[in-house]
């Protein structure tokens, strides 16, 4: 398997509480205008003295998102996250077919980059990136909801690979073997992490929520290097007023594999400064997926 990167993602969890003083759209523009430009004009203009940034956050999508694993949490003993994701439009359509998402994510590049991810049939995609969030953890202390972070502030990094495929995906019925139709390599991956995955094993979802994502602002790192930034917020249940989870993030596609060093260390200086935007980056959580478990995967969602 290649060890070329196809992109890399930073990603910061943000206070969902902040996108409740106005609405989305608007807590946006100003999140955009008043905090992440003129972090980016720190970075310093480009040639011909232009800015940086450009674009706003416009509302690109909104969709259905599940996470799925078996009540014995195989799949994310294994590194392995599933995702199901559906236009919103199309939630009460009979047959409407999901895209499908399952990824292998560890902090070790050589692992994932040596794992093969196969999808069935021919139409499915599959992406080899490095997830970037900061160094923290959660705190250890029974009761505690909060995480704990270095007086420095930095970054630890996770390399992904994941494969996408729409299918026909009946929410009542699922199981590993059914998985393991649509990826190949499914149980193989479950049983290098220690486990043995029976195939009658049901799979089960969390939440169902309803992801709101803004997209169309940028940064230019470099003359090849842009990174796209995107907002994201989740709504769970019938809540659609008030998000549980906020995320801003900027992905950057690699230039056969490489991001020059000047790019990435604008790109490493902008996240940085990112993370201590005060009032604004979420302090309880470190993981937006552990929230979207089925229950008791990860933290609960009050």
């Amino acid at each position: 398997m290649r060890h070329e990167l196809d992109a890399r993602e930073y990603k910061l969890l943000l206070n969902p509480g902040r996108f409740l003083e106005a609405p989305p759209q608007s807590v946006a523009d100003i999140f955009w205008d008043e905090h992440l430009k003129p972090l980016i004009r720190r970075l310093g203009p480009k040639n011909g003295n232009e800015p940086r940034h450009s674009g706003r956050f416009d509302k690109s999508a909104e969709r259905i998102v599940r996470f799925w694993d078996t009540p014995y949490c195989e799949l994310t003993r294994a590194d392995l996250a599933l995702r199901e994701r559906l236009p919103v439009e199309d939630e009460a359509s009979a047959g409407a077919r999901p895209k499908i998402t399952l990824k292998l994510r560890t902090p070790d590049l050589f692992v994932v980059a040596a794992t093969d991810l196969p999808g069935s049939g021919r139409k499915f995609s599959t992406t080899f990136e490095e997830d970037i969030a900061p160094l923290e953890v959660d705190d250890p202390k029974p009761g505690k909801r909060s995480v704990v972070v270095p007086a420095k502030r930095s970054i630890r990094s996770r390399f992904a690979r994941s494969t996408t495929q729409k299918v026909e995906w009946p929410t009542s019925s699922q199981t590993l073997a059914d998985l393991s139709l649509m990826f190949p390599t499914v149980l193989d991956i479950i049983t290098g992490s220690g486990a043995r995955p029976v195939g009658e094993t049901a799979l089960i979802s969390g939440p169902t929520i309803r992801e709101l994502v803004y997209e169309g602002a940028s940064v230019r790192l470099n003359a090849e290097i842009v990174g796209e930034f995107a907002l994201t917020l989740w709504f769970f249940g019938s809540d659609h007023v008030r998000p549980t989870v906020a995320e801003i993030s900027f992905k950057c596609t690699t230039v056969r594999g490489d991001m020059p060093g000047r790019a990435a260390r604008r790109a490493l200086d902008l996240f940085i400064g990112m993370q201590e935007l005060g009032g604004w980056v979420n302090t309880e959580h470190s993981s937006k997926t552990s929230l979207a478990l089925p229950k008791g995967y990860g933290r609960p969602v009050e």
